[in-house]
């Protein structure tokens, strides 16, 4: 677990392992509550996290176990800020099961059973299932997340931040070498980063995040926003931007997320 509790308006992400038994969910939401308590969110978007976090905890406990049927590591939780296309928290349970995939099952809200994931799309503004790497284990151990994306205030702080390109660019190529990607880096001398990884060239300009996953697709990010970069990154090179049956959340294609490591950004 990660006791320290990173700036998130500049990009921190806070990362835990969860209990791999039933006291999993609850931890969840006690650490959930914790972080958007710090951040003086609203009483209704916390209980509207609390809820979310507990039943996408609780899905990965019953039916995210690995069809190997081996000992597995236990679930994680991750929590950052986005500010593209609108401020928001982005909360993720990450599991080891990538072939269990989550669905919904049609389920109203007054049914006894089977509401489920169906919840989030009623109480978050979006969420979606992806692949991923673990972010707490000591090699990056391939699994999928889980996530939901929840309101912060319009004039959350990271909307004012400013980032150097040079610092942008180190701080994705350590986090992708965090997570089993290695790269390198160049640059010119207008200031403008190039991190160069396995068959993807990510151009790092005055404010976004730039590159080609695809001849017809385009994406930009801004680089206050490192975490999502990273996240669809890492879909990237494990084989799927986004999984088909999964709910998505609105303007996929211009959603972001960054840290800070090398020094903090500064306001406008």
């Amino acid at each position: 677990m990660i006791d320290e509790f990173p700036n998130l308006a500049a990009g921190g992400v806070c990362a835990w392992r969860l209990p791999a038994d039933e006291t999993g969910p609850a931890a969840a939401r006690t650490l959930l509550h914790r972080t958007m308590s710090r951040l003086g969110l609203g009483r209704d978007v916390i209980e509207d996290g609390r809820l979310a976090v507990s039943e996408t905890a609780t899905n990965a406990l019953r039916h995210a176990r690995p069809s190997t049927g081996r000992p597995h590591p236990p679930p994680e939780l991750w929590i950052w800020a986005r500010t593209a296309p609108a401020p928001q928290l982005v909360v993720s349970v990450f599991d080891h099961a990538r072939d269990v995939r989550p669905r919904t099952s049609g389920a109203g809200l007054l049914d006894e059973h089977g509401k489920g994931l169906g919840l989030l799309s009623e109480f978050t503004a979006g969420w979606g299932s992806a692949p991923s790497r673990s972010r707490t284990a000591g090699r990056p151990v391939p699994g999928k997340t889980v996530w939901f994306a929840l309101p912060l205030p319009g004039d959350w702080p990271g909307c004012r931040l400013t980032v150097s390109p040079g610092t942008a660019a180190q701080c994705l190529l350590l986090a992708m070498a965090r997570r089993g990607m290695d790269g390198r880096r160049s640059g010119d001398r207008d200031g403008i980063s190039v991190v160069e990884l396995p068959g993807l060239n990510v151009w790092v300009l005055e404010r976004h995040f730039t590159w080609r996953p695809q001849p017809e697709r385009f994406v930009r990010r801004p680089l206050v926003d490192l975490q999502e970069t990273v996240e669809d990154l890492v879909r990237h090179f494990e084989g799927s931007r986004e999984w088909p049956d999964a709910a998505k959340a609105p303007h996929k294609d211009d959603l972001g997320c960054w840290m800070g490591p090398d020094g903090p950004s500064t306001p406008e």
